[in-house]
């Protein structure tokens, strides 16, 4: 039998010191009681209430009415405790003494410690759990499995800097931190990989250590889930039927992860967000969930009891598919989330573990637990300190521990719906970026891939799609894009008044390109004539500038002779040709001779070879008569 090291309620007058020891008979327990603020003579008054179970115990300290169960133990200060400013009592379980209480093995109850000056109506109480074990062979084991998500505000920002977010940096330390002290405890979680990416461009010398710790944990205590490049709700994507666009922040976060924690994300497991519909949870399926968690809030009707112990129950679809979805632990998370006072919030984890352990109306308890984000290093190291050496309890991973859920215990078959919350709506920014995708696809066909610059834009309209950002927020984001892709349009010229003069039906004339950019580049001719001049080669010509000046040649074919003008086009490579990066035009004069004059050109010209040959033998053999 002990009680728990902090009482619920912080109090002036009396705090407990530390943990009550056990005694060998298992009928009595140690207290030690820190005082202050008390004098000679005043009460002290120690007694229990009603046994607890797991649903009457948040319930029972939470409430002010504390009366005895049965006997009290009552002791009035003496000059030399005052004076010690501490107490140590034994008290008797089992018999009815002037220094008992009661209680029975197999029990929880609340322990009150009630201080009361002598000239003074008022008192002051401390309520803390008494656990009342039974035998080791009376109790059973618990397989407990911890899951944790970590959310975090994009750390890329509009002008292409990287903010951290200080708040999911220092969640993540903690984590990191807790662990580290805890080498035994294994956590299934959920990462965002923006951050990672923005942890890898941080100068900060603890950032760059938390990534190495993040690579190592990854490897031992980790279990890595996959999840989206920015925090971005699944079924709004899907309600705007771009649920491609969801996938694809899956598959950039699982890159994420992969490339800076070195280990490849599970994707099997998907944590579903409170607007979740079956819908949702249909479209994460095609995409490679298998298994779905959830809470206990997100369901009706509510799971009925003993689900938490062995939290599966099953979803269907409109289609007939069937969805196996988990439960986490409500009860276990709020001791960690909805007590005021979280520096004794564990002496209630370990009554709740207790009467787990001593219900033998379940044979097997499986529990999946969601740490809080938010609570402090020193919570969360005792938090799994506390888990760590609770002598029933059986620490699994969440692969493990589904796996044993799904062999030992069947399907709760009940017609369960999701409750769902309306998810934000994002409607406004499918039309932005499906503009702005394309043109960085069109933009990427001309700077070549990869490169850079495309992975940076790529990255900034990814960003667009965090929950965090309003749509004043991703305006901004558009606009650099935007910028930066007209930065390359710009980077292409073409002198004007380019003329040529076409004296064949057949020729390649030259066109002058300037590429201003500092690499190569990919671009494409659209060509244009008025009716005179054709392209046997087709009108689109794909060309490959590089830096500085270049020399085109097009091939055409003259249909008439005079003047004729041809328009050319530069654009972008892509299939859409959506950039226009230069345009220009070539005025073309021909001059082109008929059938009959091409013939007596062609005799001019073999009569002056003829008459050139001649010429010259005669020179000859006028030189070799001469000598």
């Amino acid at each position: 039998m002990h009680t728990p090291a902090h009482a619920q309620n912080e109090i002036k007058q009396v705090s407990l010191l530390e943990q009550p020891v056990w005694s060998e008979t298992n009928d009595s327990f140690k207290l030690s009681l820190s005082i202050n603020d008390l004098d000679e003579g005043d009460l002290i008054e120690i007694y229990t209430l009603e046994k607890l179970n797991r649903d009457s115990l948040r319930e029972s300290f939470i409430s002010k009415k504390y009366k005895p169960k049965k006997n009290s133990f009552q002791i009035f200060l003496t000059k030399e405790q005052v004076k010690a400013k501490e107490i140590n009592i034994e008290l008797n379980t089992g018999t009815l003494t002037n220094s008992s209480v009661f209680s029975e093995p197999g029990t929880v109850r609340p322990l009150v410690v009630k201080s009361s000056k002598s000239n003074q109506e008022t008192y002051e109480t401390l309520v803390f759990p008494l656990i009342h074990l039974p035998e080791p062979e009376k109790l059973s084991t618990i397989y407990l499995s911890l899951i944790a998500e970590i959310s975090a505000e994009p750390p890329l920002q509009h002008d292409g800097t990287y903010i951290l977010d200080r708040q999911a940096i220092n969640q993540l330390t903690n984590l990191v931190d807790a662990l580290k002290n805890n080498p035994e405890i294994k956590i299934a979680i959920s990462l965002p990989p923006a951050t990672l990416s923005g942890i890898s461009q941080s100068n900060n010398q603890k950032d760059e250590l938390l990534l190495l710790e993040l690579k190592r944990l990854a490897k031992t205590q980790l279990h890595i889930v996959s999840s989206p490049f920015v925090t971005s709700d699944p079924e709004s994507w899907r309600l705007n039927e771009r649920f491609g666009t969801y996938n694809d922040l899956l598959k950039r976060g699982d890159l994420q992860i992969s490339n800076q924690l070195q280990i490849k994300p599970d994707r099997s497991f998907s944590f579903i967000s409170n607007t979740a519909v079956i819908e949702t949870l249909d479209a994460l399926n095609k995409v490679g969930v298998k298994t779905f968690i959830t809470e206990f809030s997100h369901i009706d009707p509510k799971p009925k009891k003993g689900t938490e112990v062995n939290p599966l129950i099953s979803l269907e679809g409109d289609n007939g598919s069937v969805f196996k979805v988990f439960i986490s632990d409500k009860k276990i998370n709020s001791y960690l989330t909805q007590f005021k006072n979280k520096k004794s919030d564990m002496q209630f984890l370990l009554a709740d573990l207790s009467l787990m352990a001593m219900n033998n109306t379940e044979e097997r308890k499986n529990i999946i637990v969601k740490i809080p984000t938010d609570i402090s290093k020193n919570l969360q190291n005792q938090f799994f300190t506390n888990l760590r050496n609770f002598s029933n309890l059986n620490i699994k991973t969440l692969p493990s521990i589904i796996e044993n859920i799904e062999e030992k215990q069947e399907i709760d078959k009940t017609n369960y719906l999701l409750w769902s919350k309306s998810p934000k709506d994002i409607s406004s920014r499918a039309p932005n970026q499906n503009l702005a995708k394309a043109a960085i696809n069109a933009y990427s066909e001309v700077i070549g891939k990869p490169h850079p610059n495309t992975s940076f834009l790529y990255e900034l309209l990814d960003t667009t799609s965090a929950n965090e950002l309003n749509e004043n927020d991703t305006s901004k984001y558009f606009t650099t894009i935007y910028e930066e892709i007209v930065k390359v349009i710009d980077g292409f010229t073409s002198p004007q008044n380019q003329n040529v003069r076409l004296t064949s039906r057949k020729a390649e004339l030259p066109f002058t390109l300037q590429n201003n950019l500092s690499h190569d580049a990919n671009v494409v001719l659209i060509l244009q004539s008025d009716g005179r001049i054709s392209f046997p080669e087709g009108q689109t010509l794909k060309v490959k500038l590089s830096p500085g000046t270049n020399k085109i040649k097009i091939p055409v074919s003259s249909r008439t002779s005079g003047d004729s003008q041809i328009r050319i086009g530069i654009r972008s490579p892509d299939k859409e040709h959506l950039l226009q990066l230069d345009s220009n035009s070539l005025l073309i004069r021909t001059t082109q001779l008929s059938g009959v004059g091409i013939l007596l050109f062609a005799g001019a010209v073999f009569f002056l070879a003829f008459w050139w040959l001649r010429s010259r033998r005669l020179r000859s053999i006028h030189r070799q008569e001469e000598i």
